[in-house]
């Protein structure tokens, strides 16, 4: 009588158990997303907050999108994304070194700036150097 007492319990508890077990997972789970949100939440207020600060703002916008204020002269250098391709060691060996002193080279220096067409002359010293491919510096 016992035994069929606890068997037709556990029949009609063991359903609304197993009930409660998948709602207890499922509000756990729900909580974590509420927790989730709220820090998803906390992020985009701080954002917003950074970008009511006015200083945020102008360094964004000459960051971003290269403005600048009135009075500065802007400088854009051209080529600049592959500066970094090589390393800095092997940047400085493939530099040709120059035989003559250096105020031969900031004469020569001036007098190809002043003269118009004279792009190709060649530095003193420099005449003997080993060229390299202005692409890759090799």
């Amino acid at each position: 009588m016992l035994s069929a007492l606890v068997l037709v319990l556990a029949v009609f508890l063991l359903p609304s158990w197993q009930k409660w077990l998948e709602q207890r997972s499922e509000i756990g789970r729900l909580e974590a997303s509420i927790s989730q949100q709220r820090e998803d939440l906390a992020a985009a207020q701080a954002q917003v907050a950074r970008w009511e600060d006015d200083d945020y703002v102008v360094t964004q916008a000459r960051s971003r999108l290269q403005y600048v204020l009135p009075g500065e002269t802007p400088y854009l250098v051209a080529g600049g994304e592959g500066a970094d391709a090589v390393a800095p060691a092997e940047a400085a060996a493939a530099v040709a070194e120059s035989s003559a002193a250096w105020y031969e080279n900031i004469w020569e220096s001036l007098r190809v700036a002043s003269t118009p067409g004279a792009a190709d002359a060649t530095t003193p010293g420099l005449a003997d150097a080993p060229t390299t491919d202005p692409g890759t510096g090799r």
